[in-house]
């Protein structure tokens, strides 16, 4: 204890993520590569979706921040003080990633953006109304609001715009500690709304609407046994919506993007030469696991496929640092898209839309039409081709006492963000481009504080503006990270599919079907499977088959899998139906080689829907196939009859 000269927060940045379950919530785990798993698969009994909540520690550290300890309610007393607000109504409306040449007007054919306010119809006088404060709350001791039914505690002050004056409160989350004093933070419940009961009509900038995600800064104060008082080095928590495929990462996850941010700040957080299991075969990984959100994934690299790079035997072959497989890892290494940009390349990995892609023309020749891995990623990769790389060892689970405080801290500051999306950008999930902005943070990871608090930036909001010293990231207050995101989060949510440019196909590119899946294994395929008296080929059929995640809201149920029309039909109907749709669940498989060994499943669905849509008959295009004559409709008719007898 004598040596503790400063106390330090962690995770650096905790996300929350709504939830219309009142009371239940999870926690992800805080141990790297540890599987997400929850006893009621992430809904209370009643079937509503529990919140994500996020838990907050305290560590002791030296002078130069090397971790000694964690501190808990047994070192001393501790007092926690969270402050969060929505400002999104109040904020600019995103057109696109304001740090990317289309948006300033250095790529050919595009002006600069100028993005004007959200619901400028309101004065100036009245735009605060437009910011949902929470407030600033103090909680201490130890297992203090349990339940979560001390009002105490709960950010329930903060209100919304209602034109005849009486605005309206808007409850954006609760404070809550564990039975050590650690902090415990859950969000709001996912819901919004139209203070003119206007239709929502547009992906990211609806006016007179608001929702309750929220974010803004966490701080500390703890007073030790032996009398001593330590201001601890703050931290910050964001709400975001809910993820569907929990466990599932991105190609470029959020942490993936904050580490880059690090290198750039010249402070980087990662070795120089890339170990094999720790930087190269989570990569490799991610292709095969994005295979159970989007079906073209699944076809070219999913289980079973030839693009299939994590399996045993090819591992084994390239985790291999001698130049008998050299030619193996360049040919893997061409598959990837440099993150320079300075080329349109299309037709490499990763299958992702990017931030530049404005109305989804395939005319368009901006090769940030699609998202590349982050530089460090991609340099990690080249070294890794030409062999310069360690294998290291394949880490097993470990316990997190069986850690040191300094691998605790560094698993918190982790955890949470790689399980968000470290891109593109258009909006985003959780966050958007600003978080790649080294002049938002003050030290790698601890995003920037600021005493200043303007509420906008004069009319309207350009490149120059948002990226200037003294301009809007150049430290931020409680809002400041969410008021960049859609509004509300439903629509952008609902709007973020697949294969929008028909020559693209109908699967990929996709935007981030990790957190939003395009096309999944259902409940009932997945009892198909599991039966003891299908046959292979049912079995097989089963598997391949994917439907899409947003059947009956978005998509038409049937063949083909159209959107609906009008589009504003779709987007209005996720934003009271979110809760209804399924969570993707880590499952076992059916013990055959022929089949992996687990799959990710969709559970909880409670839309109804009028048949289920073969895979067959979803990549079939002719009318010979949709006839009633054909074999291939029989055939998806007879196994819908099938599921429906068990």
């Amino acid at each position: 204890m004598l040596e503790i000269k400063q106390v330090i927060i962690h995770p650096a940045i905790g996300v929350a993520r709504v939830g219309n379950s009142p009371k239940e919530y999870f926690l992800l785990p805080e141990i790297i590569n540890k599987p997400i798993t929850d006893p009621g698969n992430f809904r209370d009994k009643e079937g509503r979706i529990k919140r994500q909540a996020v838990r907050f520690r305290l560590y002791g550290a030296d002078e130069n921040g090397n971790i000694i300890r964690e501190l808990t309610a047994e070192d001393g007393d501790i007092t926690w003080t969270v402050h969060v607000a929505n400002k999104k109504a109040a904020w600019y409306n995103f057109d696109l990633a304001l740090d990317i040449p289309q948006a300033t007007g250095a790529f050919k054919g595009y002006s600069p953006v100028e993005s004007t306010l959200r619901n400028v119809t309101i004065s100036d006088a009245d735009r605060s109304r437009l910011v949902i404060d929470g407030g600033s709350l103090t909680i201490s001791g130890v297992n203090t609001n349990a339940d979560g039914n001390d009002q105490n505690f709960a950010f329930d002050k903060g209100t919304f715009y209602s034109p005849d004056g009486n605005d309206k409160p808007v409850y954006l989350g609760e404070l809550r500690t564990d039975e050590n004093g650690s902090l415990l933070f859950l969000g709001g419940y996912g819901l919004s709304a139209s203070y003119a009961n206007e239709s929502a009509v547009t992906f990211a900038n609806n006016d007179t609407w608001h929702d309750d995600t929220s974010d803004g800064p966490v701080d500390a104060k703890i007073k030790l046994k032996t009398g001593e008082v330590f201001e601890a080095v703050g931290a910050w928590v964001l709400t975001a919506p809910p993820d569907y495929s929990p466990g599932i990462q991105a190609f470029v996850t959020g942490y993936d993007l904050l580490a880059q941010t690090a290198i750039d700040m010249g402070q980087s957080v990662l070795p120089e030469i890339p170990e094999f299991w720790e930087h190269i075969y989570p990569m490799l990984e991610r292709m095969p696991l994005n295979g159970w959100v989007n079906a073209g994934i699944f076809k070219q690299n999913g289980w079973g496929s030839p693009g299939d790079l994590s399996t045993p035997e090819m591992v084994a072959k390239l985790s291999d640092t001698s130049n008998q497989y050299f030619e193996l890892r360049q040919a893997i290494f061409r598959q990837f898209r440099n993150p320079d940009y300075l080329t349109m390349q299309a037709e490499l990995f990763p299958p992702v839309y990017g931030d530049g892609l404005q109305g989804f023309k395939s005319s368009d020749t901006d090769p940030r039409n699609f998202m590349a891995v982050m530089p460090f990623q991609y340099e990690y990769f080249q070294q890794w081709a030409n062999g310069n790389f360690t294998v290291g060892n394949r880490s097993e689970t470990k316990n997190w006492d069986d850690i040191t405080p300094a691998e605790q801290a560094a698993y918190l500051d982790r955890t949470s963000l790689d399980e968000t999306i470290g891109g593109p950008f258009h909006p985003g999930c959780e966050f958007t481009w600003p978080m790649r902005q080294p002049i938002l943070y003050s030290t790698p990871f601890r995003i920037k504080r600021r005493l200043d608090d303007p509420l906008t930036y004069g009319p309207i909001l350009n490149s120059q503006i948002a990226l200037e010293i003294k301009g809007p990231l150049d430290g931020s207050a409680a809002g400041d990270i969410t008021k960049w995101m859609a509004v509300p989060w439903q629509t952008d949510t609902s709007s973020c599919l697949s294969g929008y440019v028909g020559i693209m196909g109908q699967y990929i590119p996709t935007f981030w079907p990790v957190r939003v899946p395009n096309d999944v294994l259902t409940e009932a395929d997945y009892e198909i499977m599991m039966n003891e008296n299908s046959t292979l080929e049912e079995k097989n059929a089963a598997f391949s088959n994917r439907v899409k995640w947003l059947r009956g809201i978005v998509y038409q149920y049937g063949y083909p899998p159209v959107n609906v029309s009008p589009y504003t039909k779709g987007i209005n109907d996720f934003i009271t139906q979110w809760p209804d749709v399924g969570i993707l669940i880590q499952k076992e498989g059916i013990g055959d080689s022929n089949f992996p060994d687990k799959m990710w499943v969709e559970n909880g669905r409670t839309i109804g829907e009028d048949q289920v849509v073969s895979d067959k008959m979803l990549m079939a295009g002719s009318e010979q196939e949709k006839s009633p004559e054909d074999s291939g409709y029989l055939w998806m008719v007879e196994r819908a009859e099938k599921r429906k007898r068990g």
